[in-house]
């Protein structure tokens, strides 16, 4: 049996490749044509371009592994049972527990390939292409919005002159991730405008190990500083610094957030700027759910697995191999949009985050379970 598993197990693995690569070279081809098109614009040459492309596969194995691995093992399948291969392997011995192990077999190796490209490759890959791109203009993030990026952030403090509430505003970022027009807009107890903090530019300087119940600050040097101070009697007072180190909770790390989308950021990265979120009270749901998906989405690569084994059980007089195929792409592309779907429907309705990421992974398990115990079912 040990054989016999190593050999369906080749077959898998060697064309879950073969369309794995054909839709990562069309995939490729199709963004190379795209970026080709932005060719001069801000110095943008053909070998940023192509170095873009290149970052960007990695994201797009990532993206196409489940279907590649539904519409590759069903090929393969399909192939085992018009050989009467699979027939043979059934009278062998080859039952529902022993199939669905050859599928824990061939899908966990997977598995963790796909979860080693999304905590480790995917976070590297999309930065990089991101900082390549940019270098055409030297800027991350321009024309993002006309007023620039603006975040929350939550200083911590006692005594009635404390900050409350700072609101962090920024034009741009290099792609040494020095922010470029910086202003920082402190309100005290009352919510009430304290001091306008304007700066050129900020570079990271380090970070401060987290006190009782506060998280991690970072220490930045504002560059180029203006101080525009509100007394409580209506007074102003402006003054100018050279420069000035000032903790902020904005790491380099929850500034990564504004350089790539939620689905391209690692689980680690998602969860500490969720924690972020969480603690300044703003809105978290988007990146909950694609932090759940980031811990979902590598299963179902092994969900496309069980749901691909029903094709080796019909013959080929049930369904020629283009229509199985065919059947299989339909499957993997509706696999997709339900995983939009839900993910669009969650955050609407503020549904739990687990659960909208668990959703589409179990209706296609279930459904490959299904379809297997009535195979099955008839067979006897």
């Amino acid at each position: 049996m040990t054989t016999l598993r190593r050999y369906f197990a080749g077959q898998l693995v060697l064309h879950i490749g073969l369309v794995l690569a054909g839709f990562v070279l069309l995939f490729a081809f199709v963004d190379s044509v795209s970026e080709i098109r932005n060719l001069g614009r801000g110095g943008y040459t053909l070998e940023q371009a192509l170095t873009v492309v290149v970052f960007r596969i990695p994201g797009m194995v990532y993206e196409l592994l489940p279907v590649a691995t539904l519409i590759g093992a069903v090929w393969a399948l399909a192939q085992l049972a018009a050989g009467s291969e699979f027939t043979v392997a059934r009278a062998s011995g080859l039952g529902p527990r022993q199939v669905l192990g050859l599928s824990a077999f061939v899908g966990l190796p997977l598995v963790a390939f796909t979860f080693f490209l999304a905590e480790v490759v995917l976070p590297v890959s999309e930065v990089a292409a991101v900082r390549t791109k940019a270098s055409a203009d030297g800027r991350l993030g321009s024309g993002f919005l006309s007023s620039g990026f603006w975040m929350r952030d939550y200083p911590t403090g006692s005594g009635e002159d404390r900050v409350r509430v700072r609101m962090v505003n920024l034009n741009s970022m290099d792609p040494d991730r020095r922010l470029q027009g910086v202003r920082l807009y402190e309100f005290g107890e009352l919510l009430t405008l304290r001091r306008l903090v304007e700066a050129d530019s900020a570079v990271f300087l380090r970070a401060v190990a987290p006190s009782a119940n506060a998280q991690e600050a970072s220490i930045w040097r504002l560059e180029g500083v203006r101080l525009t101070d509100f007394a409580a009697d209506g007074q102003v007072t402006r003054s100018r610094l050279s420069s000035l180190e000032l903790p902020l909770y904005l790491s380099p790390a929850r500034l990564g957030a504004l350089m790539v989308k939620p689905e391209q950021m690692s689980a680690r990265e998602l969860f500490l700027y969720v924690d972020y979120l969480q603690a300044g009270k703003q809105a978290s749901g988007r990146y909950e759910i694609a932090f759940w998906k980031k811990m979902i989405y590598p299963v179902a690569v092994w969900v496309m697995l069980v749901l691909a084994l029903p094709a080796a059980y019909i013959q080929a007089r049930g369904g020629a191999l283009g229509l199985k195929v065919f059947l299989a792409i339909v499957a993997g592309i509706g696999f997709h949009l339900a995983n939009s779907l839900f993910s669009h429907l969650g955050l609407l309705n503020d549904w739990p985050a687990p659960i909208v990421a668990a959703i589409p992974s179990l209706l296609a398990l279930a459904a490959g379970l299904l379809m297997l115990w009535q195979l099955q079912r008839r067979a006897f």
